[in-house]
C-alpha cells in the first residue's frame, strides 16, 4: 500500500502532463486524441479521475480525526447533579496518541473537552495497552488542571508509567475526575 501512495501521484502527474500536451498537438494515429476536443476530454478524464484515485488510495493516518461533538447551545446542558456525581462521563478525549520514551514509559498526548456546564478538574486518564489485540497492561495518570465549561484541555507527554509488556495499540478513557 505504501508504494502505491508514492507511485500513483507521480503516474497521475505524468499522465496529466502527456494528456495536456496532446490537447495542443493532437495525434491523428490515436483515435482517442485525434482532435483537440477529444484530447481535451481525455485530459479532463485523466486529470479528474486520477485526482479521485489518488484521494481514495491515501492512507487512513493522513485523514484528520473528527472533532468531538459538543453539546449544542440549543440543547440543555446536563443536570449539574449528574455532573457532580460522575464528572468523568462529561469529558471527551480527542486526538489521543500514546508514544514510548527511552525508559519504556507510556507518554500520552491529546486533548480533553468538557461537554458539561460545570468546570471539571484533574481528569484521571487510563489507557489499556495492547499488542496485536492481546492485553499488555493498563496505565494511568492524572492530567493536572481545570477544564472550564465547554472548554478544552490540551495535554502533551503526560507520563503514564511503564506498561506491563510490549504494546502497539491503545484505548484511552477518562476514569475519574472531580467537578469544581
Amino acid at each position: 500500500m505504501q508504494a502505491a501512495t508514492i507511485v500513483l501521484p507521480l503516474l497521475w502527474l505524468a499522465a496529466s502532463s502527456a494528456a495536456f500536451v496532446l490537447v495542443f498537438r493532437p495525434n491523428a494515429r490515436w483515435p482517442v486524441v485525434a482532435t483537440p476536443a477529444r484530447a481535451l476530454a481525455a485530459f479532463l478524464a485523466v486529470f479528474l479521475g486520477g485526482g479521485v484515485l489518488v484521494a481514495v488510495t491515501r492512507p487512513k493516518e493522513d485523514v484528520p480525526a473528527p472533532t468531538p461533538r459538543l453539546a449544542p447551545a440549543a440543547r440543555a446542558l446536563p443536570d449539574p447533579a449528574q455532573v457532580r456525581a460522575r464528572p468523568e462521563r462529561f469529558v471527551v478525549l480527542d486526538r489521543v496518541r500514546a508514544d514510548r520514551n527511552e525508559a519504556g514509559d507510556v507518554l500520552l498526548t491529546g486533548g480533553a473537552t468538557n461537554v458539561s456546564g460545570l468546570a471539571i478538574a484533574d481528569p484521571r486518564l487510563t489507557c489499556r495497552m495492547t499488542k496485536a489485540g492481546a492485553s499488555a497492561g493498563t496505565v494511568s495518570a492524572v492530567a493536572q488542571g481545570v477544564i472550564p465549561p465547554g472548554g478544552k484541555m490540551i495535554f502533551a507527554a503526560i507520563n503514564l508509567g511503564p506498561a506491563a509488556g510490549p504494546w502497539d495499540g491503545w484505548t484511552c478513557r477518562v476514569a475519574a475526575a472531580r467537578a469544581s
